[in-house]
């Protein structure tokens, strides 16, 4: 699976992980998080297997616990890409540190919807990684 690096790949990606998570009954975990990595994963029935994995790469900020999980947002989107004007507001609110070197993105888990990404889901990265656990559903994602 590709790591998408680029605003329009993430957007791609974003949009295409949010039609295949539309309604599908979804509980989203944190299994891992650290200064390199925010690793989600997310199931139908964690008892039994996991449905997709998620990387937030080169993690500069994110106010989702280490311990976070939450439910499917059912009718609407699972995730969102901040705008640039959003980023830029975020960055400079949360004095978050930002290199020159590399491009650096936002992005919104819907754990108490879009809007409240200040108080809760947001992480601030440089990559994000999509990886389903059907085969079928990550070629999908090879051509972005």
């Amino acid at each position: 699976m590709p790591t998408f690096i680029t605003y329009p790949e993430i957007q791609k990606a974003i949009a295409l992980f949010n039609t295949h998570a539309y309604n599908a009954g979804f509980e989203f975990k944190v299994y891992t998080l650290d200064s390199y990595c925010l690793y989600i994963q997310a199931s139908f029935d964690f008892g039994y297997y996991v449905n997709v994995d998620i990387e937030c790469r080169e993690v500069l900020f994110t106010n989702i616990d280490s311990k976070a999980s939450w439910p499917d947002a059912w009718h609407a989107d699972q995730m969102f890409l901040l705008g640039e004007e959003e980023l830029a507001d975020l960055i400079d609110f949360k004095e978050i540190e930002v290199p020159t070197d590399k491009p650096c993105f936002g992005i919104v888990f819907n754990i108490i919807g879009r809007d409240n990404y200040y108080t809760n889901g947001v992480v601030v990265c440089s990559s994000l990684y999509i990886s389903w656990r059907y085969p079928d559903k990550n070629s999908e994602y090879v051509n972005l």
